[in-house]
C-alpha cells in the first residue's frame, strides 16, 4: 500500500527529531504501574507540533476508521498491531511521538502509549481531543480518496515489464505493487493473466466465506509474522490480497528478498462476499 511507503518515508525524517519539545502536562500511569514518561496534551499543543513538524503522529483507532478520516501524516498503529508494528516507529527513543484516537477516554491510544513507554520511548504523548477535536476546529485532515468510478477504459501509466515470462503492469507508484486499475477487472472476472499465482492470506475461515476465483489460501500469521514458504509456488509471480491491502503487505515484507522480486501486493481493497462475487476498488 502506498501508506506503508509515505510511512516509511516519514518516519526516516522523525528518526532525526530531537527531544527539545518538553510536553508540559500530567503523566497517565496505569492501575498498578509506575510512573513514566507518558503525558497528556491538550489540541492547541497537539497543533503546535503538528505545525513545527516536532513530532511523530500516530493514529491508534482500527485502520477502517484510520481510512475515514485521520490528521494528515499521521502512522496508524491499531493497538492489535501494535508488536509487529513497531518496527515502523523511530530508532530514536528520544523522538517525541503523540498517540491520538476518538476522543479522551480512547482506551487503545492509552495503553498503546504506555506499551511504547515501556518499549523505551521517553516522549510519548497523548493527544486527549484525538481526531474529533482536530476536526471540529477545521483543521487539516486527510483520508483514503473516494472509490474511481471511471467509464472510460482504463489504460496502465507505466509500460508492461516480464516477470518470469509473465507480462504485468505495476503500480505507478511502487514497484512492489501491481496496477489495481489494470488487474482488479482481470481478477473479478478469473481472468488474471497466465501464470500469476493468486495468495489470499486471510485467515481460512473468511477464505472460504468468500474468495477471488482461482486464488490460493495460503494464511498470514499475525502472531510469528510469517507466511507459509512451503505453500508458495516454487516459480513465476505472486500476488499476494487481503481485504484492505494492509496485512498483504506485512506477508510480502516477511517474505525472503529472492521471493520478494517475483511477488507483489494490491493498493486496493477486496471485498468478497458470499454468492455475490468479488469488487476491487484502488484506493
Amino acid at each position: 500500500m502506498s501508506k506503508l511507503l509515505t510511512a516509511a518515508f516519514l518516519l526516516s525524517f522523525f528518526f532525526s527529531v530531537g527531544s527539545a519539545d518538553v510536553l508540559k502536562v500530567r503523566n497517565i500511569v496505569g492501575k498498578g504501574e509506575r510512573r513514566s514518561s507518558v503525558r497528556r496534551i491538550d489540541l492547541r499543543e497537539a497543533r503546535r507540533l503538528y505545525d513545527a513538524y516536532s513530532a511523530l503522529f500516530v493514529d491508534a483507532r482500527s485502520f477502517s476508521r484510520y481510512r475515514q478520516g485521520t490528521i494528515p501524516r499521521a502512522l496508524n498503529v491499531p493497538l492489535h498491531r501494535a508488536k509487529r508494528m513497531l518496527k515502523w516507529l523511530p530508532a530514536d527513543k528520544g523522538a517525541p511521538i503523540v498517540l491520538f484516537g476518538d476522543g479522551p477516554d480512547y482506551i487503545p491510544a492509552n495503553k498503546l502509549a504506555r506499551r511504547l513507554a515501556k518499549a523505551g520511548y521517553r516522549e510519548v504523548a497523548v493527544f486527549t481531543g484525538g481526531y474529533p477535536a482536530w476536526k471540529k476546529h477545521s483543521f487539516p485532515v486527510m483520508s483514503a480518496p473516494k472509490p474511481c468510478r471511471c467509464t472510460e477504459r482504463y489504460r496502465p501509466k507505466t509500460p508492461p515489464v516480464s516477470v518470469e515470462g509473465i507480462t504485468l503492469y505495476l503500480d505507478p507508484e511502487d514497484e512492489n505493487r501491481l496496477d489495481a486499475r489494470w488487474i482488479g477487472p482481470l481478477l473479478v472476472q478469473g481472468r488474471s493473466p497466465e501464470g500469476l499465482t493468486l495468495i489470499d492470506v486471510r485467515p481460512a475461515a473468511q477464505y472460504t466465506k468468500a474468495h477471488l476465483p482461482g486464488a490460493i489460501n495460503v494464511p498470514y500469521d499475525e502472531a510469528a509474522m510469517e507466511l507459509d514458504l512451503f505453500k508458495l509456488p516454487k516459480k513465476g509471480p505472486i500476488l499476494l490480497t487481503c481485504k484492505h491491502g494492509s496485512v498483504s503487505a506485512d506477508a510480502w515484507f516477511s517474505l525472503p528478498e529472492t521471493l520478494q522480486r517475483r511477488s507483489f501486493t494490491l493498493d486496493a481493497d477486496v471485498v468478497c462476499k458470499a454468492g455475490k462475487g468479488c469488487t476491487v476498488i484502488p484506493h
